[in-house]
Formats: C-alpha cells, structure tokens, sequence
C-alpha cells in the first residue's frame, strides 16, 4: 500500500529533472489517463501576481451559484494537499497519494508539475465537478495547464518575474498571452505594452477582451488593498459566466486565501516575492499601519530581483530579520543584509527559519511583518497559527 510519504518521495525526485518546456509529454500523459481535463467545464488563469487570489474568489463565487468546483493552484504554503480542492476542501492524502500514483502508473515520463497536474484533472473528473478553475503554474503557453480547452481565459496582471526563464516584459507578456484560445473571452487587468501585446492576441484569435483598469469598491474578506483590483478582475469574471450578483458579493465576504496580506494578532504574513508584489505590499502596509514600528522577516530566492524588492519594501526605520529560505535556489541571508546596510536599514542574518521566528516574536515593533517568498510562509507560517 503506497502512502503519502511514498508519494511526497516520488515528486521530490521529480524535482530533480526540472522544467521541460513544451507540452507533448503532458498530452501523452492526459491521453493515456483518457483525457481527463474534458470531462468538466474549465477557467484558465495566469499572471504575474494576484492569480492565486483570484482563482480563490472565483471558485468560491461559482461555489455560491451552486456549482461543484475544482480548484487547482500552486504553489502551496505547507502541503502539497493544498494545491487541489474541490468547493473549498483540500484533498485528503489518501486520495492525493492515489492520484499521484495512478499518474505514475501510465508509464508515461513526466516532470514534477506535469504530474501535480494530471493528478489535479484526474480528481475532478473522479469526483465529477462542474467546473475547475485552473492556475497556470508559469508562463502561459508551454505550462503543463495549457493542455485545457476552458470556456474563459484570465490574465491578471503583467510583470518582470522569471526572467531567467521567461525573458524581458513583451516575451512574459506573450507568453500569458499563450493561454488565449479562439472565441473564448478573456479578461485581463494588464496594462502598458503588455496590454497592447495581450489586445493584438486577442484580436487574432478573435478573443471577446474584457480589460479591468480600476479596483473594485467593495466588501472582501481578504485585506490587502491590491485584493480589490484582484476583486474586480474576479467579479468582470463571474458575470461573464453568468454568476447572480448576490452570489458574488457573498463569496467575497467569505473566501480566505492564506499567506497573501494576512493578519494575525500583529503579524502580516505576505507573499511578495517580486518587484510588482513588493510594491502592491507597501501600499497595504503604508495605508494599513502607517506609523507603526515594523519589523521584518525577510527571505528570498536568489533568481528573484531582490534588490528592486528591498528598495521598495523598507522604510529607514525598519528593523530587518534576513533568514534563509527553505529552498537550494535561496539567496544568502548575509547578501541580503550587505544590501540593507547600503541603504542604511538595521538588519540581523539568521539562517536558521525556527532561530529567525523567535527573534521576530522577541523583538520590538508594532506590527511584524513575514514576506520576500512562499516557500519561507509555508516554513513559518505555522508558529503563529493558534
């Protein structure tokens, strides 16, 4: 009998392949499990930040017309069982782990999110959703979750991150662009060149292009003042697919999303972890908490624009714990304080996460801050859980 821990051993070793561009291996490997993807309605959503969120509105949305719904997203905070769920329900490891091997079992070569997301397909036709709402794990046009043929596409925003992979801002631009398909409407609440690449696309395709430009004035669960443009881009989305207004201002005043402007006690736990979300960040905190004493903890990965991060996020005044993020492509707690001392912000390296959590919880400050990665959230998040 295979258990979650065999099937935890199996993705880590699919790590170690990395990505593959294309997608001949997924479409292999979705026909040999007979193509589960078609078996329910899809949305597709990409983007650089606020994708996660608004795939969360959206499901819990279309959760209140009472549709069942599949929600694929990634990455996760503390379990790989966070990545699938079905009307706001994680799936159970017995069934992760069932699904992670019936993927292997096709004897079809896969990498790590190939495998996540057939896994992810298969569950829902299993368990017979609706409709699934589909994050694109990265880029757009070669990710594994281009394989669906959904019945609306999503762009949130446009932003320099991956560049390493994806290249300057017009290539990342066409790349999200790469999830547009023939007739089928798309929403985006991208602007500048991007904006214009994402139009001409459109066009091509023959795509209905809706564009949100303003944040939505509305009641939300999720704090943070970049969730209300999230909002509007989610809300332009349900009544594109026909869901009653009191159904979506319902969702909103009760969808949860972890680790994205969450306040617990007097910590904010965020996941910014580039230049675009950084920003979106110190907005929320500036008009939120604006004259309190913050502290930091601070970690990033070593393939991210972290300078740009670190001119953006601190203020003079701040007090910065750097710690290393749980990952091989985290950058060096003490890199990071070499920047900070530049511009003159007060900083400590800890490498060690627990070490890091503690000084945080003993030091000064009004309001605590944990941001600069998802993975260094799924590490800590846990010791300010009650």
């Amino acid at each position: 009998m295979k258990t979650y821990k065999d099937a935890l051993n199996y993705l880590e070793q699919l790590c170690q392949f990395g990505i593959k561009e294309g997608l001949e291996r997924t479409k292999k490997l979705a026909a040999a499990l007979e193509n589960p993807q078609n078996f329910y309605r899809t949305i597709h959503v990409t983007g650089t930040n606020g994708k996660g969120s608004v795939c969360a509105m959206l499901a819990e949305m279309l959760k209140a017309q009472g549709l069942k719904v599949g929600l694929f997203t990634s990455p996760h905070l503390e379990s790989y069982c966070e990545r699938i769920q079905i009307n706001g329900e994680n799936i159970s490891e017995e069934d992760f782990t069932e699904m992670i091997f019936r993927v292997k079992d096709s004897n079809v070569d896969a990498t790590h999110f190939e495998t996540l997301t057939l896994a992810a397909f298969l569950y829902f036709k299993i368990r017979k959703v609706d409709v699934a709402v589909v994050e694109v794990g990265l880029g757009g046009t070669f990710d594994s979750t281009n394989i669906i043929m959904p019945e609306l596409c999503i762009i949130t925003t446009v932003a320099l991150d991956h560049e390493n992979i994806l290249g300057d801002l017009n290539n990342i631009a066409r790349n999200k662009a790469g999830i547009i398909r023939p007739n089928v409407p798309t929403i985006t609440g991208a602007s500048g060149e991007p904006l214009e690449i994402i139009r001409a696309v459109a066009k091509e395709k023959n795509s209905p292009l809706y564009e949100v430009t303003t944040p939505a004035n509305v009641e939300i669960n999720l704090r943070g003042e970049y969730q209300k443009f999230n909002a509007a881009i989610a809300i332009k989305a349900a009544k594109v697919l026909g869901v009653d207004d009191d159904k979506i201002f319902s969702a909103l005043s009760k969808v949860q999303w972890a680790g994205r402007f969450e306040v617990i006690g007097n910590v904010v736990i965020d996941g910014a972890h580039n230049p675009h979300g950084a920003a979106a960040l110190r907005e929320s905190l500036d008009k939120n908490f604006p004259s309190d004493k913050r502290v930091w903890l601070f970690g990033v990965l070593k393939d991210k624009n972290f300078d740009e991060m670190i001119k953006i996020l601190f203020r003079a005044d701040d007090f910065v714990i750097v710690t290393k993020v749980p990952s091989e492509r985290a950058a060096e707690p003490e890199t990071l304080c070499e920047i900070l001392r530049r511009r003159g912000i007060e900083c400590v390296a800890v490498e060690d996460n627990f070490a890091a959590v503690e000084k945080l919880k003993n030091s000064g400050g009004d309001i605590k801050i944990i941001a600069g990665s998802l993975y260094l959230i799924g590490a800590v998040r846990k010791f300010f859980i009650s």
